[in-house]
């Protein structure tokens, strides 16, 4: 009797532990492969867990990164790492369009200072703009020229005149007319010619080409630029060294250099002055050919005696 019972004790047990024994967790990992084990943990970043054969042994460790799923023995189901399910294409949307505005432009003012803002009006005597919401007006006595976005330009306080937009079409009616020289403008540090602002050396090359005697004039200027840049630097180092001739304690080799330098710093000072005047001369020698109603008196040669003569 009591080995009866023994055998059914043992033989339920038995039952039990093969039952426990099949009833096994499976992992399936990114690379598709499966993992039956017997899970102990799972966090948010790992999993836990013994393998199906050796539930006494190690327990190994596995990333969630690592899983698509896992298969518990109840028959839950957890996913892992699932693609999201690609949304339908949208329609592209169209690029926006870029408007200009016209009225845009950067007004240079006299004292160096440029604002840009949009004009409203402009007058000979005036300018109006708005600046955000503001609505202001400048006289035109301020004002050095107002540079339009879409390329005018209107110049105050020169002769400038307002330089309009060349357009496909006008450029077209006129395909093989040759460009005709005019006026040089002194637009303070800045040079126009035929409607387009030009450098000092493009100054020089258009008057060697078209005018030898404004040429002599301005290469004078560029001589004397030179020459007072000369006297500046030796003025320059003789207050230096009267500087460092300090470091003796004797003032009397400092103040005999600076008075020494005195001399130099004004040659080279009225020398870049003078300069200045020489450019400007130059580009009235060239401009005055297109003065063509000033009047001059000449005095010129005639079969019957030497006279003045009117020039227009």
């Amino acid at each position: 009797m009591r080995h009866t019972l023994l055998r059914s004790i043992i033989g339920i047990a038995t039952l039990l532990l093969a039952a426990s024994a099949s009833a096994q967790d499976i992992i399936v990992t990114t690379a598709a492969q499966k993992i039956e084990a017997k899970i102990t943990e799972v966090t948010k970043s790992e999993v836990r867990y013994k393998e199906k054969n050796y539930l006494d042994g190690p327990t190994f460790v596995i990333s969630t990164d690592e899983i698509s799923s896992i298969i518990y023995a109840n028959g839950k189901v957890m996913l892992y790492n699932q693609a999201a399910v690609p949304s339908e294409p949208q329609p592209e949307e169209e690029p926006a369009k870029v408007v200009t505005d016209e009225s845009l432009a950067d007004i240079l003012l006299l004292s160096g200072q440029s604002i840009t803002a949009r004009v409203t009006e402009l007058k000979s005597d005036h300018v109006t703009y708005v600046v955000g919401e503001e609505v202001q007006t400048l006289q035109a006595s301020q004002i050095n020229r107002v540079t339009f976005h879409n390329g005018q330009v209107k110049a105050y306080n020169t002769q400038e005149p307002l330089i309009a937009r060349k357009t496909k079409s006008s450029a077209a009616a006129t395909p093989s007319a040759p460009r005709t020289s005019g006026r040089i403008y002194r637009d303070n540090k800045e040079y126009m010619h035929n409607d387009r602002y030009i450098s000092a050396k493009e100054v020089a090359r258009i008057l060697e080409q078209e005018d030898k005697a404004a040429y002599k004039r301005w290469k004078a200027g560029d001589g004397m630029v030179i020459g007072g840049a000369v006297c500046v630097g030796i003025g320059g180092g003789l207050v230096i060294g009267g500087l460092v001739s300090l470091a003796s304690g004797d003032v009397t080799p400092c103040v005999a250099l600076n008075c020494v330098a005195l001399a130099p710093l004004g040659i080279g000072l009225g020398l870049c002055l003078g300069a200045n005047a020489q450019y400007n001369k130059a580009i009235d020698i060239y401009n005055s050919k297109y003065d063509h109603a000033a009047v001059q008196l000449k005095w010129q040669v005639a079969p019957n005696g030497v006279g003045l003569a009117i020039a227009f």
